[in-house]
């Protein structure tokens, strides 16, 4: 099986608001082992509608993950980009010759954010949570920040910065595989 590690950055943690209000991904990356056995990623930002973004709706998260309103609006629609991560998935499916499963850091959060469309990631896809097993086997705990994950397993960080979803997905992954 190929392991696919995937993140999203949002418009908000609106699940968790009451009532729960209604967020939607903005920018989606993923990280895997390629054939010369080195990590690839790939992320992209995207454009879910203005809905997500009209007077300040998600100027909290955005001030979180560092990506600018503008480079959202001028981003593609989500549509396009998940047919391009599907397009992604396919082609690392066919280079190794297996089904990819896809991994989270926070599997709770970003498949309630990819199970819906249009990125439509259905359940049976889906590997145990990365977060849950290192806060597990680290901290005896069930959570853990994917930050204080990596510096407990003394892992340097492999992107620009937290909270981009490539980077993060290629951290978690990094974790993932500390265990495996």
């Amino acid at each position: 099986m190929a392991v696919v590690s995937i993140d999203v950055e949002t418009t908000g943690l609106g699940h968790k608001a009451s009532p729960p209000r209604e967020d939607a991904v903005l920018q989606v990356g993923i990280a895997w082992r390629g054939k010369n056995a080195g990590v690839r990623t790939w992320s992209e930002l995207c454009n879910p509608g203005m809905k997500f973004l009209a007077g300040g709706r998600a100027a909290a998260a955005l001030q979180i993950n560092g990506i600018a309103p503008q480079a959202v609006l001028k981003a593609r629609p989500a549509r396009t980009v998940a047919g391009e991560l599907w397009r992604r998935i396919r082609a690392v499916e066919e280079s190794c010759g297996e089904a990819a499963e896809f991994r989270a850091y926070n599997r709770a959060f970003d498949q309630g954010f990819l199970a819906k469309s249009p990125w439509k990631i259905p359940e049976r896809r889906w590997g145990e949570c990365i977060m849950r097993k290192a806060a597990y086997r680290l901290a005896g705990c069930d959570r853990l920040k994917l930050e204080r994950a990596m510096a407990m397993l003394e892992i340097a960080w492999p992107g620009p910065r937290a909270h981009d979803a490539a980077s993060d997905a290629h951290a978690a992954l990094l974790i993932d595989e500390r265990f495996e």
